[in-house]
């Protein structure tokens, strides 16, 4: 935190540029007013000799005020003032075509660098403009255009005098001018620097969190290989099975929580993108608050949900994971914030044609409320809503920033009704459009069991050992072989090695050689073979897009269980026997 100017040392304080600027002014003007002083004595004009040195004593003053009290407010209202009291009385005695009342016009180019910059600069810096045009309409109002006081003082001293007057103050708006010019390419300089610096922090901390994301989830996929594979074993009681199911919840709770970070940190990169695919939405609606029923009844929770049947049949474009994140993340915040009564979801229908469906969405819950004050903040970032009762309910923060991103990314706003002891209504009107049918690729993917074989050798590579264990226990059971490789070096003898291999899971991030390096040596020596990238790293199109420039066939992202592994694997194994 920067000293106050009260405790600086005085050398410290001569290091200021505000104070070196200031400096400079002051003593330019006590020669300025000494040059004056002197003249208007030697010529006999003792009145404007008197008057000159009210300026002399204002900076006089101000500097003591400065340099010893550290008082820099008082300081140049004195000054303004006294010079103010001086160009008046003198366009009053020697007239003013005099151009002494041109010190005015100097004075208000030199605001902007007698006060401070601090929280109270706009106020002092407008109270010293009017008193500045105060004194300078007061010249014009009062003072003859000829000297009527000194008699002896001819046109010609007078038009001398406004020669002087003019150039000095043409001197002075030039250097103020001058220095608000050099003071604006500083401080546009200082904000390309600064606009250079955020912009190479933000690909840092792009990066950084991009690797840490990896590293995460690639540990979370072992904890829940490992998880899965125990809770999968073929025997009727699996020893301590509640303790492992713990595991497994908590372990996904993890993930959820390394995607709300890895989200939150691409909606402020602008990085956040939808991937829309057709869906029968009535289908997809009437299973979404299934996940949460258990939840609902251990805190003695209705939970109910109303589909208005016109969606039926309707197929429309929709991100179905994002869409569910909202839903999932309303019905979570309203179990948790709700010890009785219930919680409804519906989607009613507002207007439907051939060309699009719109929807309005609702989650009610009759919780704890969130009061007026509140309302506002509950779509920031890490914002938790508290009470009295229970200040802390756990969780981020991040649940409602994601979810009115998302639906902001839908071309929506979520809405809050809410009032303190009674509930809180969530809805959003989404505006879908509509597509004829569902391509086969987009439907639903057959759901395995353990009573297949898939007639494909498969090279399994991966730098993880707890990940490749998984992924091998996995596979064994229903294909003809699996290779490894710890890294694309080995990935590309193998692919020499065997010809027999016809599928390769290849992960991305390895060491000696990577993924995205191996592809193209494996290609070149296996062009016919399928490549599977399998990575850590949350799918974007600009990784999808590089990924299948590069010729990979398609991607399975970590950590995965065993439908969305063979899901994938169904469709480039040549033959399935039952």
């Amino acid at each position: 935190m920067e000293q106050s100017i009260h405790t600086l040392k005085f050398s410290d304080l001569k290091r200021k540029t505000f104070f070196k600027l200031a400096m400079r002014i002051y003593f330019a003007a006590l020669i300025f007013t000494t040059y004056y002083a002197f003249i208007s004595f030697y010529n006999g004009f003792t009145a404007s000799g008197i008057l000159t040195l009210f300026p002399f004593v204002g900076f006089a003053v101000s500097v003591y005020l400065f340099i010893v009290k550290r008082n820099y407010l008082v300081g140049p209202y004195i000054v303004y003032i006294l010079l103010g009291i001086a160009t008046l009385g003198l366009s009053y005695l020697e007239g003013l075509m005099s151009g002494y009342y041109w010190f005015q016009l100097a004075l208000i180019f030199s605001l902007p660098y007698v006060i401070r910059r601090e929280i109270y600069f706009q106020k002092h810096t407008n109270i010293l403009y009017f008193i500045v045009i105060i004194f300078l309409i007061t010249s014009f109002l009062v003072s003859p255009m000829y000297s009527e006081y000194y008699k002896e003082l001819t046109k010609e001293d007078i038009h001398y005098r406004f020669i002087l007057n003019s150039l000095v103050n043409f001197v002075l708006i030039m250097v103020f001018s001058l220095q608000a010019l050099s003071r604006s390419k500083y401080f546009i300089k200082k904000i390309y620097s600064d606009k250079e610096f955020a912009e190479t922090e933000k690909d840092r901390r792009t990066k950084v969190l991009s690797n840490l994301g990896h590293e995460l989830r690639t540990q979370i996929n072992s904890i829940n290989g490992v998880t899965q594979l125990i809770l999968g074993r073929e025997i009727d009681e699996v020893p301590n099975k509640k303790y492992f199911e713990i595991l497994d919840y908590c372990n996904n709770n993890m993930l959820l929580l390394v995607n709300d970070m890895l989200d939150i940190h691409k909606i402020e990169s602008g990085r956040f993108e939808l991937f829309n695919e057709p869906k029968v939405l009535y289908d997809f609606l009437t299973k979404i608050t299934i996940p949460f029923i258990g939840k609902a009844e251990e805190k003695n929770l209705e939970l109910s949900s109303f589909i208005d049947s016109k969606l039926k049949g309707v197929v429309v474009n929709i991100d179905e994971k994002r869409f569910a994140q909202v839903i999932y993340n309303l019905i979570s915040n309203a179990i948790k914030f709700t010890e009785q009564g219930r919680i409804t979801f519906s989607a009613e229908v507002i207007d439907l044609d051939k060309e699009r469906a719109v929807v309005l969405f609702n989650v009610h819950d009759t919780g704890i409320g969130i009061a007026p004050k509140n309302l506002k903040k509950v779509f920031d970032s890490f914002h938790q809503i508290q009470n009295e009762n229970n200040p802390v309910y756990g969780g981020t923060g991040l649940g409602l920033a994601i979810s009115q991103s998302i639906i902001a990314a839908m071309d929506s706003e979520i809405k809050i009704e809410s009032r303190l002891n009674e509930g809180t209504r969530f809805q959003f009107p989404l505006k879908l459009k509509r597509v004829a049918s569902i391509p086969n690729k987009f439907k639903n993917k057959e759901t395995f069991n353990d009573n297949f074989s898939l007639n494909s050798n498969i090279l399994l590579v991966e730098d993880n050992m707890v990940s490749m264990m998984y992924a091998k226990k996995l596979l064994e059971k229903h294909v003809n072989k699996v290779y490894e490789g710890t890294n694309g070096l080995e990935a590309i003898d193998q692919i020499k090695a065997h010809n027999d291999i016809d599928l390769v899971l290849l992960d991305l991030e390895m060491p000696k050689m990577n993924g995205f390096k191996a592809i193209e040596h494996i290609k070149i020596a296996r062009p016919d073979v399928i490549v599977i990238a399998f990575t850590a790293n949350i799918p974007s199109t600009e990784i999808i897009d590089k990924l299948d420039n590069l010729g990979f066939d398609d991607i399975l992202s970590k950590p995965f269980n065993k439908q969305e592994l063979f899901s994938i694997l169904k469709q480039y194994t040549p033959e399935v026997i039952a």
